[in-house]
This record gives C-alpha cells, structure tokens and sequence, in this order.
C-alpha cells in the first residue's frame, strides 16, 4: 500500500479582487496560506492569470508532496469546459500533479454544508447563483461585470458612479452620497473621477464604493439604503431562479451565502427574506471563515 502520510493538497479560491491558495495535510489542517491577486481571465487576460496561478502554486507546493491541487476560479469557467481545459492544460505543463479546474461556486458551497444538494449564493466583487439536485445542475448570474453581476459590489459602485454623473451634469439633484463617495476618495474636480475610476484596477475601485454605501445607509440615509435593497433583490432573483430549475420550492435544503456583500445587514435581510418567500424550507448559511479553508476542504 502507498503511504500517503507525507502527502498534501493544495487549495485555491481564485476570486475577482483577490486569489488565497493553501497547502492542507490529509486531515484538512492548513500548513501554509499565500495571498495574491485576481486570478479572473475575464478581468486581467489569460497570460497573466495563468502567470500568477504558476507563480502562487509554486510558493505553496515548495518541497512538498503534492496529492492533488483543486482550483475554484472566477471567470465563468462553471460554464466553459473548454477554458477549464485550456487553464488546466497550460498549468500541468509546470507540474507533475494532478489539476483540477472548477468554478469558485463549489469551494464556497463545500465551506457551508457537506449536503451534496443545495444551493450557493455569492455576492462579492460579481454575482452569482449555483445549485445541485441529484445529477442536475443550475445556474443563475456569473455573467461578469461587462452585461452581468447585478447586485454584486461592482454594480453598486457602478450604481452609485451613474447618479454622480447625472448630479454633476444637472440631470439630477444633488445627494448625500454623491458627496460622501467623492471627499471619501478626495475627488476636488470632475476630471478627477475619470483619473480614479478609469483605471487598470477599476473593478476593485469601482466595487469598494459599496462599503461606503453600507455606512452611509446605517446611518439612515435612504437613497444608500434603497441601492443595497435593490441589490438584494437582483442576488435574490438568480437564487430563486436556480431553486425553480431545480424544483426545489418545497424541499429541505440549504442555502449557502458567501462574499463581502453579506456584510451589508440591509443587503442580507433582502436576500434572505426574498428566498424564504419562495422556499419556506430552506435552511440559510452564512459562511464568514477564511476561504483557504474552503478550498482545502474540497481538495480533501
């Protein structure tokens, strides 16, 4: 019988804002934990991301004896095989164990139920909603930030970008987050907001705005609170519609909440109230542990 004793795993939830890998031992305990950037294609081309993947693997997997490395990426991989393929295929080419390509939406459900069917929602820098019954798959949003992640962080700032415009151009009064997002990023003049947001990191500046956004909205203001309602509903609509593929209205199952839009208190009472309306049944998670963890545990 082969030993497996000094053998490890390695983790790694590929996000839009940022990439965590982790080494784990046989029993999930993690060894090691590597932080990076985003690892999206989508977001910053194909070469780059499979440069960083190359260069995080290789830091984890250092004198190490390596089972397998499980890789949950953002990006619509969920529903191209043959980019998971692609990804896949130029990784193995620098190492000498098994790869394995999925979406981020497997690692973040993994991190809250070992139940095989239920439902994953993520709200972070994008959005989506991905579901399991049986052999059936579902999925709902994930389109990216181009024509998709209604709801997400991203489409908040973009949401709040659009009414500074229309208040600075006169289409629309003037409003107290428009004033809070510019002094918060020090924007004096118009131009300045062109310099800022028009940018190689616009996604992760464009999406920071939704904190600024849930403050402002705990403090009583109710165009901030109306965006992050309106969110809600927009993650809560791609949830719903996984659950109605699946005919999963009237079952038992759990729903798994992931991502930093979860933080938002307004934002998540929406989601939750929105999926309790159509499935009473429904067991919700909040999943807030680090998601090295995640990954370790699907590598496992």
């Amino acid at each position: 019988m082969k030993k497996t004793e000094n053998y490890f795993v390695i983790g790694i939830d590929g996000g839009g804002t940022k990439t965590v890998g982790a080494l784990a031992n046989l029993e999930g305990e993690i060894l090691r934990e590597i932080y990076s950037s985003s690892t999206n294609p989508n977001k910053i081309g194909f070469e780059l991301a499979i440069s960083r993947l190359k260069n995080l693997i290789s830091k984890i997997s250092k004198n190490k004896k390596i089972k397998i490395a499980y890789l949950g990426l953002a990006g619509g991989l969920e529903r191209d095989e043959e980019k998971r393929e692609k990804i896949k295929k130029e990784l193995q080419k620098f190492f000498n164990f098994p790869i394995v390509i999925d979406g981020d939406q497997r690692i973040a459900f993994r991190a809250g139920t070992d139940e095989r069917d239920g439902v994953v929602v993520i709200a972070g820098t994008g959005s989506i909603a991905m579901g399991w019954k049986e052999k059936k798959e579902a999925i709902s949003g994930g389109w990216d930030w181009l024509f998709g992640d209604q709801g997400s962080a991203f489409w908040v700032g973009k949401e709040v970008l659009e009414e500074i415009g229309k208040a600075l151009d006169g289409r629309r009064k003037s409003f107290r987050l428009k004033d809070f997002v510019l002094k918060r990023f020090k924007i004096k003049q118009e131009k300045d907001l062109y310099n800022k947001f028009y940018s190689q990191n616009f996604i992760t500046q464009v999406a920071s705005i939704s904190k600024i956004v849930d403050e402002l909205a705990r403090r009583g203001d109710f165009f901030s609170k109306k965006i992050l309602i309106d969110a809600g509903k927009q993650v809560s609509e791609m949830a719903i519609a996984v659950i109605k593929k699946l005919k999963l209205e009237n079952e038992t199952f759990p729903v798994v909440l992931v991502g930093g839009m979860f933080e938002s208190q307004i934002f998540k009472k929406k989601v939750e109230k929105e999926i309790k309306r159509i499935s009473k049944k429904s067991k919700i998670y909040l999943i807030e542990e680090k998601t090295s963890d995640w990954s370790s545990k699907v590598s496992v």
